[in-house]
């Protein structure tokens, strides 16, 4: 299987039901035939130039693992879907392992973990750096005057 993230521009004046249709469509056409890593919704948001006289629209990622053929069908649902302003597909990686893809939301969630305050600490003192530090190795190296002269 290889690795493809897809972007696409749904025309904002499109009701909410039907961006959702859309959405779990392309999520079943996904998990039928590939593996979806990652659904990343970014909103309404300003477009570069018009498109189709429209000046906003709502971006959103698919990050998945599939054959040709799935991206094949993908984009052919694009195209015939008039509420679809946009889209692209890139191929990230190639021959990989669906498997050991870690969606990026749970990579998030484990570094949020890791970087909580220790006990004892608040989180505005972690965040601004006042919080007392636990274990420090600190290692001051001098020169003398006839080193730095050279």
């Amino acid at each position: 299987m290889n690795h493809y993230e897809t972007i696409f521009i749904v025309d904002p004046d499109t009701p909410a039901a039907d961006q959702e249709a859309i959405f779990e469509k392309l999520k079943s056409m996904i998990e039928k035939d590939g593996k979806l890593i990652m659904f990343d919704d970014w909103g309404n948001r300003k477009l570069a130039y018009e498109i189709q006289k429209k000046r906003q629209g709502r971006y959103v990622r698919l990050d998945y693992c599939g054959d040709g053929v799935l991206v094949a069908e993908i984009e052919r649902t694009f195209r015939l879907d008039y509420r679809i302003l946009k889209f692209m597909t890139v191929l990230l990686a190639t021959n990989i392992d669906p498997d050991a893809m870690v969606p990026v939301e749970e990579e998030a969630a484990a570094a949020a973990v890791a970087e909580a305050p220790a006990e004892g600490q608040s989180a505005a003192d972690v965040a601004s750096g006042d919080a007392p530090e636990t274990e420090t190795t600190v290692t001051e190296t001098t020169e003398t005057e006839s080193e730095t002269e050279e």
